[in-house]
């Protein structure tokens, strides 16, 4: 009995830091102004995990992943432009900076941070569009770690 009454209290605090988390990540991206700020609710709701120490590490990954993607994608989008093989190539090399660094875990979020930028049809140069999309995940993950240890705190499961 006291462990159903433990895992129905957990899911209901984690169920409202996410909730908390959204609703605080557009608030913060419109008062800064940024344009999509959607990805800074979807990076709180990606890198909240069931405790501190879980948010952490996928916040270090999201944040290094993000940035590496930006940067890629913008340079390869400003110096060969928005096309499919240019995309392709960019991804490939997302994927082997991340290699090189030691940085495993962040290839998948830089890659997905690559096809926003180079895909989504940006007006301009690209080079907005990436630090907008940098500064909106930046956002959210300060915002998830913050939720993340402020009480009650969650505790690790085997989610």
């Amino acid at each position: 009995m006291d462990t159903a009454r433990k895992q129905i209290s957990q899911s209901l605090v984690r169920a409202a830091k996410i909730g908390i988390a959204g609703i605080v990540s557009i608030y913060a991206a419109r008062l800064f102004h940024l344009p999509q700020g959607y990805w800074a609710a979807i990076s709180s709701f990606v890198v909240l995990g069931s405790d501190v120490g879980t948010t952490v590490r996928a916040s270090r990954d999201r944040l290094i992943g993000t940035a590496i993607g930006a940067f890629v994608g913008a340079a390869f989008c400003f110096f060969g432009g928005p096309h499919l093989l240019w995309f392709g190539l960019a991804a490939a090399v997302t994927v082997l900076i991340c290699e090189v660094l030691g940085l495993k875990e962040s290839y998948r979020l830089a890659c997905v941070t690559v096809a926003i930028i180079m895909l989504i049809n940006n007006v301009g140069p690209p080079w907005p569009a990436a630090v907008h999309r940098f500064l909106e995940v930046s956002l959210g993950i300060m915002i998830a770690l913050a939720l993340s240890a402020l009480p009650p705190r969650l505790v690790a499961d085997d989610r």
